[in-house]
């Protein structure tokens, strides 16, 4: 009876489940890839508009929306901006 149980050094007794099936192994290492894939999947999902692009063409938008004011506001003089594209 006493050898069924482990001793462990801070005194749990666990019996660890001796039969481990196909089934049971194979979600054990489907949860444990998920795990390690989940932190990317996440970040890619918030940040979903920078890599599609959708970030840039809102800086365009407000770049040209700067050069479209100081031109209204300095008249006619030409206002050079430093070409980010580059």
């Amino acid at each position: 009876m006493v050898s069924e149980f482990n001793i462990k050094s801070f005194g749990f007794n666990v019996i660890p489940d001796k039969k481990m099936t196909k089934e049971n192994a194979a979600k054990t290492i489907e949860n444990a890839m998920g795990a390690l894939w989940e932190p990317v999947l996440d970040y890619l999902k918030t940040n979903e508009n920078v890599f599609s692009g959708d970030v840039n063409a809102e800086i365009q938008r407000l770049n040209m929306q700067t050069m479209q004011l100081g031109t209204i506001v300095n008249g006619s003089q030409e206002i050079r901006n430093i070409d980010i594209q580059s």
